[in-house]
């Protein structure tokens, strides 16, 4: 009877539990972990049968002495391993904080000390407390298994992966109150609780009820921790159920026995021990084995990646190199079209000399000139500097070459060229371009007449004014003009750009120049402006290209050791 029970709750978990074939990229495949429950539970049975089968031959009732020495052996084995697991979940705890240890040191410390209470109780052992008994060593027994069953089921209800960071401390402090409330009952209340074993009778009906009621709720939890294992893959829930299916078979040996003696009585505890060790191996390998499996694997592929790692090192140096000279060489392309916008550095226009110079502190420079015929008698010039310099500030030199150039300006404007009206042109043009709100611009533009030497002039915000050098060595900045810069205020101002006229004589001479030739930085100035009008004043008489050279070799004497951080460029025009 007993073993077409067992059949029938096998045959149910199997059908909860199926299957043994996985299907894995639309192929069955065997999973031997499936096998590996489906054998335990297999063996189990045979082995109760057999015992069953050979009931006549192998039951006896072991001596009082002989059986205390076999139950107090396994017994304690079995408290040893409660206690390692209680240890064990308590304080890793509080590393991985999965709710699960929370339920489980709480159980396996409740049932730990029942057990030892239940052992030092046993019929036949010293007095403990009280007289050792049947009834009270049962009783026991019987919450111990109860608390052990309903508290694995409640941990396998738990997502095996929930986060809980509620204080450990807590349920230590119930669990010790626990404990003792049941000791103090059960030791000093025993008539409180109905009789589990009548001696002379054998079990009550309550008795095998209550160990089928943990049979049951170990069939459950096994499903629970099935189910686990079908989401992780991972092999220790199946060794955790193989522990609950064994214990199923430990209740099963406690509903037949006759004597608290005898060989049904030993089996169930053999089973109980087996049962222990197996949820043991489960809890240890997934709380302290794994992690240091996991940390093992992890230094193993870190030594693989120190031995690799000059070689990383090295295909990745090898990639940036290569993707900085790709850059470079891009770089360099646009500086060629960059500087092909430019003017000649030597230029006669309508008998009127020009020179210039351009030196960017990058690849690309914010700083851009033009020089150009008007008409048949007038001459426009303009030099500029953008905000920054770099990739960002050379992009807006094509704006100013689509705006700025003879052949985009509008007719009216070549018809009545005039500084200020180029100007503000080019201001309306900027604003209604898409470029950022902080980007803008100086300028200084002018018109030279080569018929009357008048150099009619306007500034767009120019910080660094051209300086006139006459023939006679007189010195004069061309200030009469302070405009408003080439900026995004469109919607809120419109600027009133006011123009100048400066006349000029056959031989006085115009530097136009950016800021970045007598800006002071860090404390380093390439030519400070007081040694700039020097070298203007005494080159006057020598042509424009030795003057071109000695203001390059102070340039260049004053960035050997420090380079420029800003763009430098100038032109020179001579009347």
């Amino acid at each position: 009877m007993i073993c077409r029970n067992f059949l029938y709750i096998l045959n149910l978990c199997q059908k909860e539990l199926n299957p043994l074939l996985s299907i894995k990229e639309n192929k069955r495949k065997l999973d031997f972990n499936y096998i590996y429950l489906f054998f335990t539970a297999v063996s189990s049975l045979v082995v109760f049968k057999i015992v069953g089968l050979l009931d006549i031959i192998i039951y006896k009732i072991l001596g009082t002495d002989l059986f205390l020495g076999y139950h107090t052996l396994l017994e304690f084995s079995s408290i040893v391993i409660s206690f390692i697991l209680f240890t064990i979940t308590y304080y890793t705890y509080n590393k991985n904080h999965r709710a699960r240890l929370l339920v489980f040191f709480t159980v396996f410390f409740v049932t730990g000390c029942l057990d030892f209470f239940h052992t030092m109780s046993y019929n036949g052992m010293p007095i403990f407390f009280t007289e050792s008994s049947i009834p009270k060593a049962t009783t026991f027994w019987m919450l111990s298994r109860l608390i052990l069953g309903f508290g694995l089921l409640i941990s396998g209800m738990v997502p095996y992966n929930l986060k809980s960071y509620l204080p450990r401390r807590y349920f230590l402090i119930a669990s010790i109150v626990a404990v003792w409330g049941f000791f103090y009952i059960v030791t000093y209340q025993t008539e409180w609780f109905p009789p589990l074993f009548i001696e002379g009778q054998g079990l009550t009906n309550l008795k095998i009820l209550l160990e089928y009621v943990v049979m049951t709720v170990f069939g459950i939890t096994v499903f629970f921790y099935v189910q686990d294992y079908r989401i992780t893959h991972n092999k220790i829930f199946i060794i955790f159920a193989t522990g609950l299916i064994v214990g199923i078979f430990t209740e099963a040996a406690f509903t037949i026995y006759k004597s608290v003696y005898d060989t049904y009585n030993l089996l169930g505890h053999i089973y109980k021990i087996l049962s222990s060790f197996l949820l043991f191996r489960a809890i240890f390998i997934y709380n302290l084995d794994d992690p240091y499996i996991e940390l093992e694997k992890a230094r193993e592929q870190i030594k693989l990646y120190a031995k690799n790692l000059e070689k990383i090192v090295e295909r990745r140096t090898a990639e940036v190199q290569r993707v900085n000279e790709k850059m470079m060489e891009e770089l360099e392309y646009a500086k060629r079209i960059q500087q092909s916008l430019l003017p000649p550095k030597e230029l006669n226009i309508y008998g009127t000399q020009f020179v210039s110079q351009y030196i960017p502190c990058e690849k690309l420079s914010g700083d851009f000139y033009h020089i150009h015929a008007v008409d048949e008698e007038n001459i426009g010039m303009f030099i500029a500097d953008v905000a920054g310099h770099g990739i960002s500030a050379a992009m807006m030199t094509l704006f100013a070459d689509r705006v700025m150039k003879p052949s985009k300006i509008p007719s009216r404007f070549v018809n009545n060229p005039s500084p200020n009206k180029m100007i503000k042109h080019i201001y309306m043009e900027f604003n209604k371009s898409d470029f950022p709100n902080e980007m803008h611009i100086v300028m200084f533009y002018a018109i030279y007449n080569k018929n009357t030497k008048v150099l009619t002039y306007c500034s767009g915000g120019m910080n660094s004014l051209p300086i006139l050098v006459r023939k006679n060595g007189e010195i004069d900045i061309l200030d009469k003009s302070i405009g408003f810069p080439i900026c995004k205020f469109g919607d809120l101002f419109e600027p009133d750009f006011q123009k100048a006229e400066v006349c000029l004589e056959k031989g006085d001479r115009v530097l136009f120049y950016t800021d970045g030739l007598t800006e002071d930085y860090r404390d380093h100035v390439p030519v400070a402006l007081e040694d700039l009008q020097q070298i203007l004043i005494e080159n006057r008489d020598h042509s424009l290209e030795t003057l071109n050279k000695v203001l390059l070799d102070e340039i260049r004497i004053k960035t050997k050791d420090i380079p420029n951080e800003d763009d430098i460029t100038y032109f020179i025009m001579e009347a």
